[in-house]
């Protein structure tokens, strides 16, 4: 057994719950239930470097509507229980460009949300 062990469990996890409130200014919630009607997987865009990922998801139903989310921020959750993902809006004209051109490089007859 490692010296460096010292046979305590680690203690539970507890959730802070901040509410709606605790979202930062310039970012949105994207609810599960929303998140639902999108494809599991998502489409990242590496932008402005190649680790910074935008999120983007793929309606199930029309494969050609895109919703941006934007920068993963955290997961919001009450009580414990995750409720949606916080994501930074892409709100600059630079970056919504770069965001749509890999997207028509994805799929040329795409169209893009930006937000809910």
């Amino acid at each position: 057994m490692s010296p460096t062990y010292k046979g305590t469990a680690p203690s539970k996890k507890r959730f802070a719950s901040g509410g709606m409130e605790s979202i930062p200014i310039g970012a949105h919630l994207i609810p599960v239930d929303i998140k639902k009607e999108y494809d599991i997987v998502p489409f990242h865009v590496y932008h402005p470097n190649p680790h910074d990922a935008i999120t983007i998801l793929r309606n199930r139903k029309n494969q050609h509507d895109w919703l941006v989310c934007g920068w993963y921020i955290d997961t919001f959750r009450e009580g414990g229980e995750v409720k949606g993902l916080i994501y930074r809006q892409v709100t600059s004209a630079p970056d919504r460009e770069v965001v749509l051109a890999e997207l028509k490089k994805h799929d040329k007859e795409g169209s893009a949300r930006f937000g809910l």
